[in-house]
Formats: C-alpha cells, structure tokens, sequence
C-alpha cells in the first residue's frame, strides 16, 4: 500500500519537531506526554508507516526493563512500598519514575521517525540551500563522507594488516602508532573528496544566486496557523514551567488529580490542536 505523504513545508515541519522535543525535556507530567503519543500515533496512521509504531515498541521494552531494574536498584524514595527484599524496599513511585522516563525517550524516538516522514529530503535540501547555501553544502559533504570513511577505514585496516601491522598492541601507544598512517592517508583523501564535491556543486551552480528550482515549496495557510499554533502551545508551556503547573512529582506520591491543572489541559490540547491542523487540506498560497 503507497504511504499517503503530509503536504507540510520543511520550515513547518521542523518547527512542529522542535516545539514537540521542547515539550518533552519540559514535563514529566504523563497527561502531556500522552498527548505527543497521540499526535505521533495519528501522524503513523495517517501516512500508513504501522510498523514504525511497533518498531518504536521494540527499542522501548528493553531500555524499560533497564531503567526499572536500574531505579529498583538505587532508589528508594516513595511512599507506596510494593515490596521488600533484605531490607531493601522497592516502591511504586520508583517504577512510575522509570516508566516515564523510558516513555520519554520513546517519545524522541517516535519525533525522529516523524521527522524523517514529514520532511522529504529533496525538498529540505532544496529550501535550505536557497537560504543557506554555504552550510547546506558543508553539511551535505559531512553526511557523504561518513560512510565513504568507514569502508575507506576499514580497507585501509586490512591492506596495512597484510603488511605487518599490529593494530591491537600492548600499549595505547603502540596502538595510536599503528592508526598514524591510516589517519593521515585518510585526512589527504577526504580533503581530496571534499575539494571534488565542491568543485562539482560550484560547476552545477550550487552557490549560484540564479539556480534554478524545478520543484519550490511553497507556504499555505496550513503553515502560518501552524506556525501561530506552535508559537502559542511553546509560549504558554514557558509561562505555565514557569508558575509550575506542569510539574509531576512522582515521589512526592502519585495523584493524578494534582497532575491535572489548566496549564496541562491547555497543553494537551493544543498538541492535538497542531496535530488535526496538519492534516487539514488547503490550497497553496500564490
């Protein structure tokens, strides 16, 4: 089945991503961090990307099982004892702390997968190189040469072996001497390649004021409510870290009452708010 694409802008989408990363290190509050679940939920759904939905489950369960044994082991605080080993008690607040916190970071993970859904790479290095060429450009060449490296690393590793040389020494400093060559055979290549890549993208031209671009993006109304709405849920989730109103103290004992306040309401709806919006169909903008 064809994966139905979010027609958002680069400069949208990543907007979105940040105010939702931001909300996330903000709370530990599980009422706004549920919300974010839901949006990346609506977001896999939508555009029929399931299986990143369970994919993200798979990484989730074991750093769960981590962070549960590791609280279990160092922490002690609460009030709700749910049982008691040598001495050594284990409490409620403990596990809710590790369930949030492996939550969170599943959250993160979910953002990334997002991301790299709402945001086509074409189109982003299209946008960003009419309005930063330079750096474009630079990050380009850095993401090209990460894997060239690795495999240049890795041969060069294997013909200086067949020579003689020791790469697993006795002494950190016979280690460094074997990877001297490998390193510097490695800096002259990569400036080689990025001298190459350069030359290439000036011939193409890449810096050039006059390029042409086939397919520009261009804003809807989509965007420009997004944008308000996303400046919105950011100023008001400042305002409301500020008053405290989207605070969650799990060893202070869990009440979800207290968890639930306007600042977090207000939150969690406009999460979903940004959410609906993106999905709205409107026409471009002229």
């Amino acid at each position: 089945m064809d994966k139905m694409p979010l027609k958002l802008h680069v400069m949208t989408a990543c907007i979105i991503v940040t105010v939702l990363m931001i909300i996330i290190f903000f709370t530990n509050n599980p009422i706004i961090l549920f919300s974010v679940f839901i949006y990346c939920s609506i977001v896999f759904m939508y555009t029929r990307n399931k299986s990143k939905l369970v994919n993200g489950f798979i990484y989730f369960i074991p750093f769960l099982f981590v962070s549960i044994i590791i609280n279990f082991l160092f922490i002690t605080e609460g009030k709700i004892i749910l049982f008691e080993i040598s001495n050594k008690v284990f409490t409620l607040e403990s596990l809710v702390y590790a369930v949030i916190f492996s939550f969170k970071l599943l959250l993160i993970i979910y953002i990334s997968m997002i991301l790299n859904i709402l945001v086509d790479s074409d189109n982003a290095i299209s946008f960003f190189s009419s309005k930063i060429p330079k750096t474009t450009l630079l990050v380009m060449i850095g993401i090209k040469f990460f894997p060239i490296m690795k495999n240049r690393i890795n041969s060069l590793k294997n013909i200086y072996a067949i020579r003689g040389v020791e790469f697993n020494g006795k002494s950190l400093k016979e280690k460094i001497l074997a990877y001297v060559p490998i390193f510097s055979i490695l800096l002259e290549n990569s400036l080689e390649g990025a001298f190459d890549i350069g030359e290439a993208a000036y011939v193409r031209g890449f810096l050039s004021s006059t390029r042409t671009i086939y397919d520009k993006q261009k804003f809807q109304y989509k965007d420009y409510i997004l944008y308000a709405e996303c400046a919105t849920t950011l100023i008001f989730g400042i305002i409301f870290k500020i008053y405290s109103f989207l605070e969650f103290d799990i060893y202070g004992g869990i009440n979800i009452n207290k968890s639930i306040n306007i600042g977090v309401i207000s939150i969690f709806i406009s999460i979903l708010v940004i959410g609906f919006t993106s999905f709205f169909k409107v026409d471009r903008m002229e």
